[in-house]
């Protein structure tokens, strides 16, 4: 259960800032959507890149609750992936 918290939580905070950033723009044409799609989706890559790095590194630390987190981090970020960038 505490699984589902946290993703649902690092999911705020992934929408929180993507609403935040300067690329909050209205969007009026489809171009335009697909073009902040596109960008939206090359960032979730980038932070699942990053959160399985750190896995990397806390594993040949035996951080296991570092990994751990990551892991649910990345599991959180793959379900917008395939929700969105498909």
């Amino acid at each position: 259960m505490t699984c589902f918290k946290n993703i649902k939580k690092n999911i705020l905070v992934l929408l929180i800032f993507f609403a935040a950033s300067p690329i909050n723009a209205k969007i009026n044409r489809k171009e335009e959507a697909e073009k902040f799609l596109d960008n939206y989706c090359i960032e979730i890559v980038s932070a699942i890149k990053d959160a399985y790095e750190a896995q990397i590194e806390s594993s040949s630390k035996q951080d296991w609750k570092t990994f751990l987190e990551k892991g649910e981090w990345i599991s959180g970020l793959a379900d917008v992936y395939n929700k969105l960038c498909k």
